[in-house]
């Protein structure tokens, strides 16, 4: 939602941008970022000098992690009333209650949609969150029933528009994912990281969640210990220790400025999705690090299961075991860097151009 938010800006919307709630957990120090959180919730919300986009982290007592009795419709319903006051006052503050869109991109959040009062309400579903580990038996039911209040449901794949219409929801948006193209246009310099290592670095962006296979991930790094196997993202816990303890480098998430660096620089990049464990999350998903693995010229290697482009003009090889996965690594290694693709090339990707569906969807009904 951030290169969205960041889109509508540069095609001249004013965009305040909410992020997810911090809750008393965040208070209290927990999860990675939560001082910078936090800290932007005290302040009642920023504008980012470069791309213009206000944003503010609104405090909810909501379900984080896997929180069962919190995420009943009840308490989430008096979560969210209780936040509405703080949440108007900010958005008010910033001249962006009452917007023309407001766009939500889980059932959960439908309060920041509810506190902003938008004329247009949108909820963009990018992830089955029903599948997830920890959801309630009613999350499907009750992500349902959100799309069928807003009045434009968003889908990033036909799978998940398949799997809304089972549901009741016969008419959705397709805008399928993309990348700011702009941040991959130059060569950013190396991360001291892998210059100071000097071995072949497989690169994966993205988060430590239930897709991942994190057993099959722990034997590819043991066997290959001659490659410096990169995950950047919110890898805490066990599996971070284990990844660590393989000889693996966690550098944590990367602002996205410097993010092209670390995958310019890298040689292959992964989608290490299990292909034994929620095979129905998998087949929703249409990865945003593809886009950004090619922009950036690597050949990627994947496991059968998610949407991949037929059209990425860089080597993709889609593997259906483990030695597959490890065997179509070793060989773009061997081969080396391919010859990177021109930038222009990923024009069609580019989130300005992935946005034209919505933009023309919203321009009658603004207009009207």
């Amino acid at each position: 939602m951030h290169h969205i938010s960041r889109s509508f800006s540069k095609a001249g919307w004013r965009v305040g941008f909410l992020s997810a709630p911090i809750g008393v957990p965040h208070l209290l120090g927990a999860g990675g970022d939560a001082s910078e959180r936090c800290a932007s919730s005290r302040m009642g919300g920023s504008r980012d000098p470069d791309s213009a986009v206000w944003h503010f982290v609104p405090f909810a007592p909501l379900p984080w992690g896997v929180s069962p009795i919190f995420a009943r419709r009840s308490y989430v319903a008096l979560a969210w009333l209780s936040a509405r006051p703080g949440i108007r006052r900010a958005l008010r503050g910033a001249g962006l209650l009452q917007p023309d869109f407001a766009c939500a991109d889980h059932f959960l959040h439908e309060g920041l949609l509810k506190a902003a009062d938008p004329r247009i309400s949108a909820f963009r579903r990018a992830d089955n969150a029903a599948g997830f580990p920890g959801a309630l038996s009613d999350f499907s039911q009750r992500e349902a029933d959100f799309a069928r209040r807003s009045d434009l449901t968003i889908v990033t794949n036909c799978n998940s528009a398949q799997e809304l219409a089972e549901k009741g929801v016969p008419h959705t948006l397709l805008v399928e994912n993309g990348l700011l193209l702009d941040r991959f246009r130059t060569q950013r310099p190396s991360p001291t990281e892998y210059a100071s290592d000097g071995r072949p670095v497989i690169v994966f962006v993205g988060a430590a969640d239930a897709r991942l296979d994190h057993g099959a991930i722990l034997r590819a790094v043991s066997a290959r210990s001659h490659y410096l196997w990169t995950f950047i993202g919110p890898f805490e816990g066990e599996f971070a220790r284990r990844l660590q303890g393989a000889g693996a480098l966690l550098p944590g998430p990367i602002p996205h400025d410097r993010l092209a660096g670390y995958l310019q620089h890298a040689r292959v990049g992964i989608v290490p999705f299990s292909q034994t464990n929620a095979t129905n999350l998998i087949r929703q998903v249409s990865s945003l690090k593809v886009f950004e693995y090619a922009a950036s010229g690597l050949p990627i290697v994947g496991t059968r299961g998610c949407l991949y482009p037929n059209d990425l003009p860089v080597p993709l090889a889609i593997c259906d075991s483990e030695q597959q996965f490890i065997d179509a690594i070793d060989r773009f290694v061997v081969a080396g860097r391919p010859a990177p693709p021109s930038i222009d090339a990923f024009d069609r990707y580019d989130w300005p151009q992935r946005l034209r569906p919505l933009f023309d969807w919203l321009g009658p009904r603004l207009d009207g």
